[in-house]
């Protein structure tokens, strides 16, 4: 599976599971499908997709439900996996990956700033969702939404897990994972793929990240050393491979250098 393309290792795994998947787009306009469908074959596997730019489409299509979407909007975690649900029981696939975001210039708020992005992938026993915070230009946001959504995919199909207990897909996890624990995050990433977190969320607690300071990288992933609001030192690793973080235990009477 060395060196093929995200799009074709899920065809990979999809035939060796005997599954079909469908895909329910609103921000990527079709991107992801496109990329699908660039692989030879997919139609083995691959099923279609419906692009829901309008939340009539969202609700007439997909059946999200008009109450999700007035409570908490159509770029949320809530209408990603309705969206999720609704093409696979549209399409009767097996796996279904479903994205809507604000892909800008325009459209966002403070609370939901442009680049947002909820991705949700669901199966008969299975669902998650995970939320992004892009920058750049609406080309690239989609481009970023799309790629996410492939990844997301893959590290399912090959064993990933939201449990870091339960990883079994040789993906790049920290090779000192027991000491490490998998949070929750908010971040920004800047057009060259660098994370810069803004937020965690670990035992419970959400902390809002003041500053940041000295940052790495290896074969673990993105390193950065950060300062919560309390005054806290967190050293805080995103792995590109699977769209994960981690982080370490607070590092006690240090300061962020």
């Amino acid at each position: 599976m060395v060196g093929q393309s995200l799009e074709a290792l899920i065809g990979v795994l999809l035939v060796e599971r005997g599954q079909h998947l469908a895909v329910a787009e609103s921000c990527t306009g079709g991107l992801i499908s496109h990329r699908i469908t660039n692989v030879p074959g997919s139609s083995e596997y691959y099923l279609g997709s419906i692009t829901a730019y309008a939340n009539e489409v969202k609700e007439g299509l997909l059946g999200v439900s008009r109450d999700t979407l007035e409570k908490h909007g159509s770029v949320s975690r809530e209408t990603v996996l309705e969206m999720a649900h609704g093409v696979c029981q549209a399409l009767s696939a097996d796996c279904g990956v479903s994205v809507s975001g604000i892909a800008g210039p325009a459209g966002g708020t403070p609370d939901k700033p442009v680049g947002l992005v909820w991705i949700a992938l669901v199966t008969g026993n299975h669902e998650e969702a995970r939320r992004f915070i892009w920058q750049g230009d609406r080309l690239a946001i989609k481009e970023h939404s799309a790629e996410a959504a492939l990844q997301m995919l893959a590290d399912y199909l090959v064993g990933a897990s939201s449990d870091l207990d339960s990883n079994q897909s040789g993906q790049s996890i920290p090779a000192d994972a027991e000491q490490l624990l998998l949070v929750e995050v908010t971040a920004r990433f800047d057009i060259q793929g660098r994370a810069f977190p803004q937020n965690f969320t670990w035992e419970g607690i959400t902390y809002r990240i003041s500053s940041s300071g000295r940052r790495w990288e290896d074969t673990k992933g993105q390193h950065i050393l950060v300062m919560e609001a309390g005054g806290k030192v967190f050293e805080m690793i995103f792995s590109p491979a699977s769209y994960r973080w981690y982080v370490k235990r607070p590092i006690e009477d240090r300061h962020i250098a």
